[in-house]
């Protein structure tokens, strides 16, 4: 059975803003680490198709991949100049929470900040679980909210990446095995404060050393790496829906057969019209 699909006016600012801080640089900084521990991951990635969705602007990561077909799904378009892939990419402007691709349609999904950025986090990660066919792997990055960047959020303003989600990496794990997926590893990058000055001090030999010793989870930014997992043979799922919801999820008609039932919330503007 399909899973059920929420759909409501995605936050084009926070998308938009959180795009553009990847082009400043403490933005480009940031990616540059992230990038390096992404390649090590997705390094034996292959398949037929892989997709890079979220807020980066170097897409160059798919190159590394073993893949017939890359997609980008960028969540928001900005002036910055990107860094694309040499291989042939198709690249186009999506929402996180309503991916427009079928179910099962990609053995590779990374998404780089794209929960961090998305109106309804948990929504955009059942999005990213659908698109990923059984077996196929998930890479996804997210700022950590118990590290130096965290305890910034509770001071000063709220400007990106101030705004964005912060999602806990235990959090994303329950997340993960609600949605069948078996976590395989969680990296942890970027352990100085939100400032370029600080590199030599937290960067250092010794300061490195010392992370691997005790594997401190305090990064900026955890990478968490897990498989999808074939369903049960022999177990029933039944989504039972509400009577006032029930007319509505049926108007999907069709499309929800392959997309999954689309439920809307009051005020959301219906796109099947």
């Amino acid at each position: 059975m399909s899973p059920v699909r929420f759909e409501q006016p995605r936050d084009a600012e926070l998308a938009h803003d959180g795009t553009a801080f990847f082009d400043t640089p403490l933005g480009r900084d940031l990616e540059a680490a992230e990038m390096r521990i992404l390649r090590q991951r997705l390094a034996d990635g292959f398949g037929a198709r892989a997709l890079l969705l979220g807020a980066g602007l170097d897409e160059r990561l798919l190159d590394a991949l073993h893949v017939q077909r890359r997609h980008v799904g960028r969540i928001a378009e900005v002036d910055a100049p990107r860094r694309s892939p040499v291989s042939a990419t198709h690249a186009s402007i999506v929402d996180p929470c309503n991916l427009p691709y079928a179910n099962g349609a990609f053995d590779v999904v990374v998404l780089f900040h794209a929960l961090d950025l998305a109106a309804r986090p948990q929504q955009a990660l059942r999005e990213a679980a659908r698109v990923l066919a059984d077996g196929g792997r998930l890479v996804a990055t997210g700022f950590n909210p118990f590290s130096l960047w965290g305890l910034r959020r509770l001071v000063g303003p709220r400007r990106a990446p101030w705004n964005a989600n912060f999602i806990a990496p235990a959090r994303m794990a329950d997340w993960l095995s609600l949605l069948d997926f078996g976590t395989i590893e969680t990296d942890f990058t970027h352990y100085r404060p939100p400032m370029l000055r600080a590199r030599r001090l937290f960067e250092g030999t010794t300061a490195q050393r010392a992370r691997r010793v005790l594997r401190a989870p305090f990064g900026a930014v955890w990478i968490l790496t897990a498989r999808r997992q074939p369903p049960r043979s022999g177990t029933v799922v039944e989504t039972r829906l509400a009577p006032a919801m029930a007319p509505r999820a049926a108007a999907a008609g069709p499309a929800a057969r392959d997309r999954g039932t689309v439920l809307r919330f009051p005020g959301t503007h219906d796109r099947s019209r």
